[in-house]
């Protein structure tokens, strides 16, 4: 009753040994594996974002200094705001509006830097550790959007 075989027939009331298999249940499983793994290495390279962490190099020496006559720019993230500074010394300060960071005056200052630097394709964004993670990937999209695609990513506290 309950056997995978046919019920004995033949010599010596021996079971056969050839016994049919369904295979079309595991065939279905394995399609649905790969189709599954397939979709999913799509989605990891859609949510991919490039970024590059300046400072300390693999072999954990900091990297030489740039030469002297090229502008450095700075985005720093808190709290409170943006702050926007170029190695020339200029800071300026981008206050939130209310709970929202000002990505839009973030945008026309990122556009006024890239006017006046327009070979500049880099820059440097530090953030403070109590800054929400929606909020700097809204201000990498915002950096990369005017035209800085070589964007560095670091915490304030190193090398501020």
């Amino acid at each position: 009753m309950g056997g995978a075989a046919p019920t004995p027939s033949g010599k010596g009331g021996k079971k056969p040994l050839d016994a049919s298999l369904n295979l079309v249940p595991f065939i279905d499983l394995l399609s649905c594996c790969i189709s599954f793994l397939l979709i999913t290495a799509v989605w990891t390279q859609l949510a991919r974002m490039d970024v590059t962490q300046k400072g300390q190099s693999s072999a954990g020496a900091v990297d030489e200094k740039p030469p002297e006559n090229v502008v450095q720019l700075t985005l720093f993230i808190d709290k409170d705001g943006y702050t926007f500074a170029k190695s020339t010394g200029e800071n300026t300060p981008i206050p939130k509006k209310g709970e929202e960071y000002d990505y839009a005056k973030l945008a026309d200052i990122l556009k006024d830097a890239k006017t006046a630097y327009p070979d500049k394709n880099d820059i440097m964004v530090k953030s403070d550790d109590d800054v929400m993670y929606n909020n700097i990937i809204r201000t990498m999209d915002v950096v990369l959007s005017n035209k800085f695609p070589d964007v560095s990513l670091g915490d304030k506290g190193a090398g501020s």
